[in-house]
């Protein structure tokens, strides 16, 4: 993977300390940059809730957005809501060799208090990519019929794989004989 560029920074030198809000506005170049493709193309709007204190720095993620990708089923672009919020703790200490336990609530990241900035791109990104669902296909319209492509969902429907065989067919087979 080629470097990403540093779309999202919160600047840690001159940041006041009490609550501010960031936001950002990514599009498909940011998507593209991480060359993931399973996402085509997107866009979202990020909020940083900041509230700095002496040893570190508590950082509320909230984003939503609509991120284009292939539907599992047929193949065709499907657009997926996504939106979520995530607490990143920034922690102005060096990392420790050894892992703590990790909490189930909360994110840790490590920054030196000397530097001037600290870039989140990595973690708005990781963190807009799992808020994807599992399965991507597309939904039903109001009388239950699928919404995906109806040519591929013919070679699908007629597809031997689909097929209902009983496991049991190879048991009947043997008592038969």
């Amino acid at each position: 993977m080629s470097k990403v560029r540093n779309y999202i920074t919160l600047p840690l030198r001159n940041l006041e300390k009490k609550k501010q809000v960031f936001e950002f506005e990514v599009d498909t170049e940011f998507f593209s940059d991480f060359q993931n493709p399973e996402i085509i193309e997107g866009s979202a709007t990020i909020f940083l809730d900041v509230e700095k204190l002496s040893h570190y720095m508590n950082v509320v993620l909230t984003f939503s957005g609509v991120l284009t990708v292939s539907c599992d089923r047929c193949l065709e672009n499907l657009d997926i809501a996504v939106e979520g919020e995530n607490l990143l703790s920034v922690r102005f200490e060096a990392a420790p060799e050894e892992p703590e336990d990790e909490s189930p609530v909360e994110d840790i990241m490590y920054a030196n208090a000397e530097d001037d900035d600290i870039d989140l791109t990595l973690y708005v990104y990781e963190s807009i990519c799992l808020a994807l669902p599992i399965q991507r296909v597309h939904g039903n319209d109001e009388n239950g019929k699928s919404l995906c492509n109806p040519e591929m969902l013919k070679y699908i429907v007629n597809s031997p794989a689909t097929e209902k065989e009983s496991p049991f067919k190879v048991l009947k087979n043997m008592i038969n004989k």
